[in-house]
Parts: C-alpha cells; structure tokens; sequence
C-alpha cells in the first residue's frame, strides 16, 4: 500500500493496493507533469518555475521529498499551477499531455470532454456567460476553416486541489480527503441524508495521483450530451511518459469520435496496438437529465497489428468530411463574391464507423450487425440509419474495394456477384423504361432498387436467403457468369446465412452504378 514515510517524503507506489486504473492513469499524468516541468527548466523557458522539492520519476513509483515539512503548501501550490493552467485564449492548458503547446482550437476540441466529463458541474469550474471562437485551419481538397465555438475560463477546480491535500499548519494533510466527481468523473455521496457517513474518502497518497487524472486520460465529446473518457492503462511510468502526447488528436478530424470502442481505436492508431485503453462513456440518463453520468465501460487490452490495420483502412474509407457552411455557398453564388484564403465549413461524421468499431474490439467480421443497424432509427438524430448511410455509399464501395479488408474469398465473390446482378437487373428495367411511356426510367429503378432491399432486410432464414438470391441471379442479364460464382458461395451461404444477409445489404447499399444509373436514365428519359 502507498505509505508516507514521514511528513517530508511521499513515495506513490503504481500497484500499491487501491489504486485503480484512474488513479494509475493519474499517476503516469503527474509523472508527465513533473517530466515538462523537468523539461522546462533544462531548456531554460521554465524559470518562473523554480523546484520546491526534489523528486525522482521511477517505472513503478514517484517520490516526492521536501526539505521541510512546512513546505508542503509551497510546493504543492507551485505544481498544480504548474501543471493546471489557462491560456491566453481562456481554455485550459495542461503542460503534461504536449510536447508542446498546441493550437487552441485543438484545445478547444478536448476542453468539450472535459465539460461532459471531470468539469461538468458549475461548482468545479467558472467560465464565461459569452462564447469565443477559434478555427482549425486545414488543407486538402481545398484550404478549409472549421471554427470551434468554446467559452472561456477564468478557474476551474484542479489549480485550487492543493489546498485539500494540507493541513492548517501548511503540511502535508494525514487525514482522508473526500473527493467529489470533478477528480473522480462518476463519485458521488451515497446518501444525502449522511453526507459524512457516506462520502468517498481516500487519503493523500490515492487523491493526489487522482488530481493528475486529468492529465493522464483523454476525455473527448461525441455531441453536446456525451462524453467519452480515455483510461490509458499504464504499467510503466517512463513509458508513459513518451505515450501520452501521442494519446492527443493530432488534427481536427481526429478530435471527432462516434463511440468508445471507435474512440479507443483511434487512440490505438496514434499511440499502439500494445496499449492498453479503458473507457467510460457518460450522458444524461432519464432519471438524471441534469448531470452525465456513467452509463457504460468497455476495456480493451492489446491489440494485433492485423486489428489496427483494419481500422485504419476503415478510418481512411470513412474519415470525417468537411462540409461548406450554407451561408458560404449562398455568398459564392451571389454576384457580390469576395475572395477569401480559407472557405467555412463543419466537420460530418461516419455513422458506419462506430458499428465496424465495435465489431472489431469484439472481434466479429467488420460488417457484423449491419442488417440489423438498417432497421434501427439513429438516436442522436432520430432518422433512420438507412437514409443516412446513403450518403457515405462512396467510403464503403472504397471499402470494399480496398484490398486485405476481406477474411475469405468468399465474401469478396458473394459481394462483387450481387453487384454484378443488380447491375444487369437494373440495366434490363432501364431498356424496359425507356421503351415504356407508362413511368419514368428513374423511377422504375429505384422501386426494383427499394423491393431488393425490402426484401433481404426481411429474410428470416438460409432458405428465404437463397431463393432471393436465386431470384436475382435469374432476373440478371449475365446470369450464367454469376451462377458460377453463386455455386461457390453455397457452403458460405449454408455456413452462416446471417452474414451473407448483411454482407448482400451491404453490397447493395454501396452499389456505385445507383447513382450514376439514376442519372443516365434522367438524361436519357
């Protein structure tokens, strides 16, 4: 167990009993903190920020040691102002996750976790009545500034711990410490009635490590309502120490995350499969609307390469996309056009991510689920997954076109077949359109498109399965090529018809000809 070993010497053991993954992770982020500081004064750009004690960083522990023990306020003072500081900009800067200091609309972005997170009570933070705004300043397919709305803080509830961690006659406090959830996201008093009975109570040498809590984890946003907190799992506090600002976003599309498990893989991607990521996923919940809290955990050891190859393929198929701002475009079509360096736009998520993350963290084929997902409604939203998955069709057909994305051949063939077939069928009701005057080419398609769709969501079993695709296959103008490949697929069918189900929705959402059939047959109508 972590022991003071006197008044004057603290030494904080990393597998000292009590100490959970929050309170490691807090110790590697004092560790980092202790470390830029070290930095600082070594470069000669730290010296308002003069040692008030000496301390020695170990793999598994950090000991503090003052010269008196009347120090103990000084110092620790000097450290969390050292470690827990706001910019000039207003937003929070802590020294210990940045090799150095970032952008402020990066910033800004992680200052977003923190709200539905640690500082999601008024008490533990003040902030500005107005907002401010920062942009990111981006390039690639065109120059792009996505501003970053943030309220500005004047304090928040971290560069004041020190005064809980001492006595009244400035030593170090020997007495348990109660902690609240801005140090603990999540603690709370069991019973109000007994505050004092039923309060979390942890003594000096588990609360400090959980102040640099903070500092050790990765808190990201998903919306305005939840919130995603990282646990790095450390082992190793010089390691550690090279970790952590590889944890951050590097860039504004990475500030944006659909889930915890697509929040941990793109963690992963950054800092190494071999780390392993704990995370907390808060929000509101209909008893509490007033407060995030915790409503789910999901822990992540080591990865295989192979694991995080994936992803990143999937990430690079279905990355963030930068969007125009409405107002923008009406200007550029006005006659009053005036030229600007960057064009304002918002950043659009994937909605196919967060599932292919899941599956990949469960080890579960990429596409697992996605039939299911097709019938379900999008609760950030409320509109169906199915219309909004249309407009990433482009990321999945890059997708599944990507090679090594596939575990056997026989999902490769089994899509590449459907979408041979209803290119043929549509082809056929194209000629049968034009030749018609009762309805529109376009039309017609998207019907035999719709009744297509209809009908494999609603397959129940491997027979309904294969008489549809028999169907299709029939209907096709090159049926005799595909039957051969349909023979092929058979076993794979009989083997785990559900796969096949949401491997053929699959391919027919991101059939590529849709569109530009559509728009032929617009023309040629």
């Amino acid at each position: 167990m972590v022991s003071v070993n006197d008044l004057k010497t603290i030494e904080l053991e990393l597998h000292a009993p009590g100490m959970s993954p929050l309170h490691r992770a807090g110790l590697g982020g004092l560790a980092c903190t202790l470390h830029a500081w070290q930095k600082g004064m070594c470069s000669g750009a730290g010296t308002n920020w003069d040692y008030p004690f000496r301390f020695e960083i170990k793999t598994d522990s950090i000991t503090l040691e003052l010269s008196e023990p009347q120090q103990a306020a000084n110092a620790l003072q000097k450290l969390f102002e050292f470690g827990f500081q706001i910019n000039s900009d207003g937003l929070i800067f802590l020294p210990g996750q940045f090799h150095s200091p970032p952008d402020s609309a990066l910033l800004a972005d992680l200052q977003a976790g923190y709200l539905l997170t640690f500082l999601q009570h008024g008490t533990s933070r003040k902030l500005a009545k107005n907002e401010s705004q920062v942009c990111h300043r981006l390039s690639g397919g065109g120059s792009w500034e996505v501003p970053v709305a943030y309220r500005k803080w004047s304090w928040f509830k971290q560069q004041s711990g020190w005064k809980d961690l001492i006595d009244q006659h400035g030593r170090f406090q020997t007495q348990p410490i109660r902690i609240d959830s801005s140090i603990y996201p999540g603690a709370s008093i069991r019973h109000f009635a007994f505050k004092n009975q039923t309060a979390i109570k942890e003594p000096l040498k588990r609360i400090l490590p959980l102040y640099f809590s903070l500092v050790g984890c990765l808190a990201m946003a998903v919306n305005r309502g939840v919130g995603i907190l990282l646990v790095p799992e450390v082992k190793d506090l010089h390691e550690f120490i090279q970790q952590r600002p590889r944890l951050n976003p590097q860039h504004a599309s990475e500030c944006r995350v659909l889930n915890s498990a697509d929040a941990i893989l793109q963690a992963k991607m950054r800092v190494g499969a071999k780390l392993g990521i704990n995370s907390v996923t808060f929000q509101p919940t209909p008893w509490a609307l007033q407060i995030k809290s915790r409503v789910k955990t999901c822990e992540v050891g080591t990865l295989d390469d192979l694991t995080i190859s994936h992803f990143q393929k999937v990430y690079d198929a279905l990355r963030p996309r930068i969007v125009a701002l409405e107002s923008d475009l009406n200007r550029s079509s006005s006659k009053q056009t005036t030229v600007k360096a960057f064009q304002s736009g918002y950043r659009v998520d994937s909605i196919m991510r967060s599932l292919i993350a899941e599956n990949l963290i469960a080890r579960k084929p990429w596409y697992s689920g996605f039939s299911s997902m097709m019938s379900k409604t999008n609760p950030n939203t409320g509109r169906l997954f199915r219309d909004q998955v249309m407009y990433e069709a482009q990321g999945l057909h890059q997708l599944i076109s990507t090679p090594g994305i596939w575990g056997r051949d026989e999902e490769r063939l089994l899509v590449g077949m459907i979408q041979n077939a209803v290119t043929g069928l549509l082809s056929g009701k194209r000629s049968e359109a034009i030749h018609s005057a009762r309805r529109s080419a376009p039309s017609t398609c998207g019907w035999a498109y719709e009744k297509i769709r209809l009908k494999l969501a609603r397959t129940q079993c491997q027979s309904q399965l294969r008489s549809l695709l028999s169907q299709l296959l029939n209907q096709s103008s090159s049926k005799k090529t595909l039957s051969t490949e349909y023979n092929q697929c058979l076993a794979f069918i009989n083997e785990d018809w559900q796969r096949c189900r949401d491997l053929s929705l699959l391919a027919l959402v991101c059939f590529s000809g849709r569109v530009s059939e559509e728009q032929k047959l617009k023309q040629s109508a």
